[in-house]
């Protein structure tokens, strides 16, 4: 007899109102804005890495295992780091790491950081269970960032475009492959005013304000069968008029002004791509049949086998 597969949801109790919600491997982070109007970042999940900011992370936990949380608790530490009157804008959950953007226009980083994935520089440790200031980004405030699995990028509010974390694949932008970017890099992107960003797995995506989006990497960019690899951002000449774009592991997707959804990427026996195929890649974005879904951006959510589109 098979096992019994049903999963029962789980209501949680949140005083005040969730804004957003970011999703790693195994930890989940939510920007929460309380009643008396300030902000806060909640967290629950494994902390084998330090990923929601418990102070003692053990990589290997006995067992029972002591290092996760079931409950959503108030990411603390961050309010210990930050300075009076900043507060959290925005919260990315990369595999196992975490990423806060502040109010202040500064990134906060904690978790697994071998590859570089915190920004913290080259002599910094490993795992960091409280979060550590991301260095190097002092010259102009950050107004975005971007996180899914081993790397982050970051927007600045005079355009400038950085990035830290897992660079193998050659996904940074600069023309090589770096195994790790230890502390923040400047990526020499001259195509125009960055409007969004989106960090996936060996890819990376910028969108330009007007309305294009510029490949990298490695895997299924977007670029056709005959580019899958490319050092250089590389315009993906099959969009137009983009208003967002997403990434995750090993695929993308982008909204444009119609609300209408485009996908690529490699495909799986989930049917992850929404294009009604099973186990077949796209190289090149398809259009899906759901114009005027995607109503509102921010109400889309990329993982990495799934979506969802509340409209």
């Amino acid at each position: 007899m098979a096992a019994d597969s049903t999963v029962t949801p789980v209501v949680t109790n949140v005083s005040g109102k969730i804004s957003q919600i970011a999703c790693g491997r195994e930890h989940s982070a939510f920007l929460i804005e309380k009643p008396d109007r300030s902000t806060h970042v909640a967290v629950c999940g494994s902390n084998a890495f330090g990923q929601i900011g418990l102070d003692t992370p053990l990589r290997h936990a006995v067992d029972p295992p002591i290092l996760m949380s079931f409950a959503l608790s108030d990411l603390a530490s961050l309010d210990d780091a930050v300075a009076t009157g900043e507060s959290p804008v925005k919260v990315q959950c990369g595999m196992d790491h975490t990423v806060v953007l502040t109010s202040s226009g500064r990134a906060f980083a904690m978790g697994w950081g071998a590859d570089g994935q915190l920004g913290a520089g080259p002599n910094s440790a490993t795992v960091f269970s409280r979060p550590v200031l991301v260095s190097g980004l002092e010259e102009a405030p950050l107004t975005d960032i971007s996180s899914s699995t081993d790397f982050t990028l970051a927007l600045t509010a005079d355009n400038r475009l950085y990035y830290w974390g897992n660079a193998e694949y050659g996904q940074c932008m600069t023309g090589a492959k770096i195994d790790q970017v230890l502390t923040p890099i400047q990526v020499p992107f001259g195509f125009g005013r960055i409007t969004d960003i989106a960090a996936g797995g060996c890819q990376a995506l910028v969108l330009t304000d007007d309305g294009r989006v510029y490949s990298c990497g490695y895997g299924a960019l977007g670029l056709g069968p005959a580019t899958i690899a490319t050092l250089q951002p590389t315009l993906i000449e099959g969009l137009r008029d983009i208003k967002a774009i997403f990434a995750s592991t090993d695929r993308c997707i982008a909204i444009d002004s119609r609300h209408c959804i485009y996908s690529w990427g490699l495909g799986n026996a989930a049917g992850r791509l929404g294009n009604g195929t099973v186990g077949t890649n796209a190289f090149e974005p398809e259009l899906l049949d759901n114009c005027s879904l995607a109503t509102d951006s921010s109400m889309f959510a990329l993982g990495n086998d799934m979506a969802l589109i509340a409209n």
